[in-house]
């Protein structure tokens, strides 16, 4: 079974996000959400077991600044990125992240977390 991880959740998108953290406390997840990168930039700390965050965040900072951010802050965290819209290229994403195109399946975010989680414990 894999370990319960406390994940920050960034959308900007109401329904996508509480559909994202849903899905995520189903596979026995603890979820924290944001709606903005300036609201998760403050959230970020030792109690984050990962980040899931969508590129296009709206006004102001996007999800490939907040990453980086939290690639910085926290390094070695593991970190999702998202987008339907935007395409980043490996040199965008900070060291260790992970894209995952829209539509994904919560699987494949899941997957992608264990496999962060599990290189990070090496």
């Amino acid at each position: 079974m894999p370990i319960a991880l406390r994940i920050l959740v960034v959308e900007d998108q109401p329904l996508l996000l509480l559909d994202l953290a849903d899905q995520l406390i189903e596979f026995g997840h603890h979820v924290v959400t944001a709606g903005t990168a300036r609201t998760a930039a403050r959230l970020i700390d030792g109690n984050i077991d990962a980040l899931v965050t969508d590129i296009e965040l709206g006004d102001g900072p996007d999800g490939l600044a907040l990453a980086r951010l939290a690639a910085k802050a926290r390094p070695g965290l593991p970190i999702v990125v998202v987008s339907g819209g935007v395409r980043p290229t490996h040199a965008q994403l900070p060291s260790g992240a992970v894209f995952l195109p829209k539509p994904y399946r919560v699987a494949d975010i899941q997957a992608a977390l264990a496999s962060r989680q599990a290189a990070r414990a090496a």
